[in-house]
């Protein structure tokens, strides 16, 4: 199968990939979730219940893409690639580089909940339906299902981190916080960082379906 932006080197059958995106979270957020006293189960049980593991997304142009980004994302904020790219807005390789550090130093389930479910709003469940207050914010979007139809207690900075998962730029970063009190909070976040980076290198440097099994593997071993 042959993707416009990349050849993801797919052999397993649509459902066959929805099982292992399945079995990923299945596995990376229970561990991820262990001794930090918050449960995910209404959070996965909501994945189970929507198409979250069939819905593609802009970049991953295929069933299952949007998960399948997302985990490339959790699995670059442990993994630095070869070769770091350039971004075209930012620095990206000297903020990586800056940032890991301190990002690596935060719970793993701050790093999995901000990198596996940063686009959790590209998914459907029947019986969601968004305020029109946040219908045209796409990271409120995702918070807003955790936090407000979960009832999932997301951290501050887990928070801010999917809100402006977007907003890569300090301009744009800038341009969507109502003070520069609050851009310089969200600014100093290593997570807002994680996300930064990650979510672009996933969109950069897209996994094959080899690579992916076999870095889920790996970030199962290491929860």
């Amino acid at each position: 199968m042959h993707y416009p932006y990349f050849d993801f080197r797919h052999t397993l059958s649509d459902s066959d990939r929805e099982g292992l995106l399945h079995d990923a979270y299945e596995h990376l957020l229970p561990r991820a979730a262990e001794g930090a006293g918050r449960s995910v189960n209404r959070v996965l049980k909501y994945l189970r219940e929507s198409d979250f593991y069939s819905v593609p997304c802009r970049h991953h142009p295929f069933p299952g893409g949007n998960a399948w980004h997302q985990l490339e994302t959790l699995h670059y904020a442990y993994h630095m690639p070869a070769a770091l790219p350039q971004a075209q807005d930012f620095d990206l390789p000297s903020l990586y580089r800056q940032w890991q550090p301190q990002w690596l130093q935060l719970s793993p389930l701050s790093l999995a909940l901000t990198a596996l479910l940063h686009d959790l709003c590209n998914s459907r469940h029947h019986k969601l339906r968004y305020p029109d207050r946040i219908l045209r914010r796409h990271g409120r979007k995702s918070t807003y299902i955790l936090k407000d139809f979960l009832r999932f207690e997301l951290m501050f900075d887990e928070n801010m981190a999917i809100i402006h998962h977007q907003h890569k730029t300090p301009a744009d970063l800038r341009a969507q916080t109502p003070t520069e009190q609050d851009y310089q909070l969200i600014a100093d976040m290593p997570l807002y960082h994680m996300i930064q980076c990650c979510d672009t290198l996933s969109c950069l440097c897209p996994l094959t379906e080899s690579d992916l099994t076999a870095a889920v593997a790996v970030l199962i071993s290491e929860f």
